[in-house]
């Protein structure tokens, strides 16, 4: 066989490969509602990724309106809004999520992530403890890839080393009270 009939094949195959992948990527995103949040909640993830957190709130509460039971949406509504420092709304929030969906570790996470920030450190450590309870690798931290695509240079503290951070300090303080 001669080599320039192996390059050929070899282009023709490349060729069809990336009209097979623009086909397919035409295809999805033409379809009607393949997202089961709608529109609106892939707005709503675009913007949340990107930082624009008020945009993303709004196509958020529009998904919500326009499927009520969509749990993705309202954990990314309750997201946001602890992003925005919207601290009360959104422990409501987390907890209407965790209400329909009480198997979310991340929720228990993300709601004690909130709580912690909000001095609420009893609450935060049983949030914490549900967690990693349910989903031990939430206690483990972000990976190094995580980091990357994140553009994150410091490697945060984890759950687990949070957890504990917070157990000793309440036992601390426990023994501080005691001894007046």
């Amino acid at each position: 066989m001669k080599t320039d009939t192996v390059y050929k094949g070899i282009r023709y195959v490349g060729l069809g490969l990336i009209l097979l992948s623009l086909w397919w990527a035409f295809y999805k995103g033409t379809r009607p509602d393949v997202n089961p949040g709608g529109l609106s909640f892939s707005l709503a993830v675009s913007f949340y990724t990107d930082g624009k957190y008020e945009d993303a709130l709004h196509y958020y509460e529009t998904s919500i309106r326009e499927h009520p039971d969509f749990i993705h949406a309202k954990r990314g509504r309750a997201r946001t809004l602890m992003q925005l420092g919207r601290d009360g709304e959104a422990l409501e929030a987390f907890s209407e999520v965790l209400e329909q969906d009480p198997n979310s570790s991340v929720s228990f996470a993300n709601r004690g992530i909130l709580q912690d920030r909000m001095g609420l450190y009893p609450q935060a450590i049983d949030d914490y403890e549900k967690a990693i309870k349910m989903d031990p690798n939430l206690g483990k931290g972000l990976d190094w890839f995580t980091r990357l695509l994140q553009n994150r240079k410091e490697k945060p503290q984890t759950l687990t080393e949070r957890l504990q951070t917070l157990r000793s300090t309440q036992s601390s303080q426990r023994g501080v009270r005691s001894k007046y």
